[in-house]
C-alpha cells in the first residue's frame, strides 16, 4: 500500500471517529481508537522491517542522545526548517476552518445545533470527496513537475477555499469552500511527506520525522487559540456572526504565510522517470 493511501485512509478513519464522537459517545469513540492503535501497532511489528543498522551510540547515555534530538545543529538543514515552518501555518489554515465550522454554522449562518450538526457530517463529507479527488493526481504531478510547484497550487486552493467559507452568503457556498479545502488537503498529504524525505539527512531520518510531527500537532491547537480570540474579539465589536467569519479570514492568510515560507526551499531537482530508475 503506498505512503498517500496510508494518509488517507488515516485521515478519513480521524474524520469518521471525530464524527463518531458527537452520534455515538465518546466512550464507543475512545474504544475505537484503542482497538486503532493496537491494530496498527501488531501491523508495524509484523510487517515493517527493521530497516537500515541504527547510528553506533559511541558511548553515549540514552538521555544524552534523547538530548540531541532538540541539538542546534539542526538550523544548519535550511531547507528542512523552512519547510517545517510551511507545513505549519498550511495546516493551522485548515485547522481554523475545521475546529470552528460548528461555531461558524451557528452563529454566522443561525443554524441550530442539530441543524449545525446535520450541515457539519455534509461539510466532512465533502472534505473527503475533495480529498478522494485531489490526492492521487496530486501525488502523481510532483514526480514530473517537482513538490514545491504542487505545494504552492495547494496553498492557493486552500486560500480560495476557506475565504469562500468566510464572505459565504450562505450555506451552501460555505460548503463548497470546505470543498476547496478538502482538495487543498488532499493535494498538500500527497506531497508534503514527499518532499520532506527528498531534503533531509537520510541518516537521521527518524529524527527529522519525528520533529515535523511537532508542526502537525501543535498546528490545531494555535489554530484554534488564534482563531478563536479573533472569532471573540471581532464578535465583541461587529457582533455575534462576524466573528466566525474573520477567524476564517485568518486561516485563508495563513495559506499566504505557508507559500512564503516555501519560497527558500531548495528542492533536488527531479527528471522525468527519475522514479522508474
Amino acid at each position: 500500500m503506498s505512503l498517500t493511501a496510508r494518509v488517507l485512509i488515516g485521515l478519513l478513519l480521524g474524520i469518521a471517529l471525530g464524527t463518531g464522537f458527537a452520534v455515538i459517545g465518546a466512550p464507543w469513540t475512545i474504544a475505537a481508537v484503542a482497538i486503532i492503535e493496537l491494530v496498527t501497532m501488531v501491523a508495524v511489528v509484523v510487517r515493517v522491517s527493521p530497516g537500515p543498522p541504527a547510528k553506533d551510540r559511541a558511548g553515549k547515555s540514552w538521555l544524552s542522545i534523547a538530548a540531541e534530538t532538540w541539538g542546534t545543529d539542526i538550523l544548519r538543514e535550511r531547507s528542512y526548517i523552512w519547510l517545517l515552518a510551511s507545513r505549519f501555518f498550511f495546516l493551522m489554515g485548515g485547522g481554523v476552518l475545521f475546529n470552528l465550522i460548528i461555531t461558524y454554522l451557528k452563529q454566522t449562518h443561525h443554524l441550530d445545533q442539530v441543524a449545525a450538526n446535520s450541515t457539519n457530517v455534509i461539510v466532512v463529507v465533502m472534505v473527503v470527496l475533495g480529498n478522494l479527488v485531489a490526492i492521487i493526481p496530486a501525488a502523481r504531478l510532483s514526480d514530473r513537475i517537482g513538490r514545491k510547484p504542487v505545494i504552492y497550487l495547494s496553498c492557493a486552493i486552500g486560500f480560495l477555499g476557506v475565504g469562500l467559507a468566510a464572505v459565504a452568503p450562505i450555506g451552501p457556498v460555505a460548503i463548497g469552500g470546505a470543498t476547496l479545502f478538502g482538495a487543498s488537503a488532499g493535494m498538500f498529504l500527497a506531497v508534503d511527506w514527499a518532499l520532506m524525505t527528498d531534503i533531509i539527512p537520510r541518516v537521521s531520518s527518524g529524527r527529522y520525522m519525528g520533529l515535523s510531527n511537532v508542526a502537525t500537532s501543535s498546528s490545531s491547537v494555535f489554530a484554534v487559540a488564534t482563531g478563536g480570540l479573533l472569532l471573540d474579539f471581532v464578535n465583541g465589536i461587529g457582533g455575534i456572526g462576524t466573528g466566525p467569519r474573520a477567524a476564517f479570514l485568518l486561516g485563508a492568510a495563513y495559506y499566504v504565510v505557508a507559500a512564503i515560507l516555501l519560497r527558500p526551499i531548495e528542492e533536488p531537482e527531479r527528471r522525468s522517470g527519475a522514479g522508474a530508475a
